[in-house]
């Protein structure tokens, strides 16, 4: 009666250590072609980012005095983990709970859209879901600003008012509260950029209506771009 009980736990622990191995093996599947897909180099249509890993090696004050502008950047591209953290940072939703975002705008309009320009596509940052949807096909990264140094920045980004969004303001509230709340956002790209030590520099210098038109813009306005690369 002993060997046959023996035998009946040694058969229970080698199923059970059976389908225990076959259930990490399918996770470790799916973290595997969760990393290994880039942003970068491949298209999608929509893409759901990466959740914002929320810490970084430096503290407010360290960010604050590494601010600044850089113009030269490495060929590297931004990793999956620095492209979602990047958006996140520049208007993404920090109180679940109401909506509301690591950037101000009058009224809660949250008017700002932010665009991503990568070598392959241009994506629109949907800050509720924390995804990105597709809006072109193409490496349109030097059409986001005017100067040169956008053909070698890892990806760019487009910063665009939906007037549509500010119900209830005047045309003369609307010029002054989209140029006031796009400085917040192009601030937070910049701090993070100096935390995660990566360079920017933003622009005013854009071909508004080239712009516009590629991205599908009807009642909007660009406003400001970045150039984000990998330093050298």
């Amino acid at each position: 009666m002993k060997k046959i009980f023996d035998l009946l736990f040694v058969s229970l622990f080698v199923i059970v250590g059976f389908v225990s191995c076959d259930s990490k093996k399918e996770d470790t599947s799916i973290a595997e072609d969760n990393s290994g897909y880039s942003i970068s180099t491949e298209i999608q249509d929509s893409i759901v980012l990466l959740p914002n890993s929320k810490t970084l090696s430096v503290d407010i004050m360290e960010a604050l005095s590494a601010r600044r502008t850089e113009r030269a950047f490495s060929n590297d591209n931004l990793t999956n983990q620095q492209i979602a953290d990047l958006l996140w940072a520049a208007n993404g939703v920090n109180r679940v709970e109401d909506g509301k975002r690591t950037a101000p705008s009058a009224r809660n309009a949250q008017e700002i859209d932010v665009y991503l320009f990568t070598p392959v596509a241009i994506y629109r940052y949907e800050a509720v879901s924390h995804s990105l949807k597709l809006v072109k096909e193409g490496d349109f990264r030097t059409s986001a600003g005017t100067q040169p140094f956008y053909a070698a920045a890892s990806v760019a980004i487009s910063l665009v008012v939906d007037f549509g969004k500010m119900e209830g303001f005047d045309e003369e509230a609307k010029a002054f509260y989209s140029a006031t709340d796009v400085g917040y956002v192009s601030q937070n790209i910049y701090l993070y950029c100096a935390a995660e030590n990566l360079g920017t520099v933003v622009c005013g210098s854009v071909d508004r209506e080239a712009v516009a038109n590629l991205l599908g813009i009807q009642n909007g306005k660009v406003l400001l771009s970045h150039a984000i690369g990998v330093l050298n």
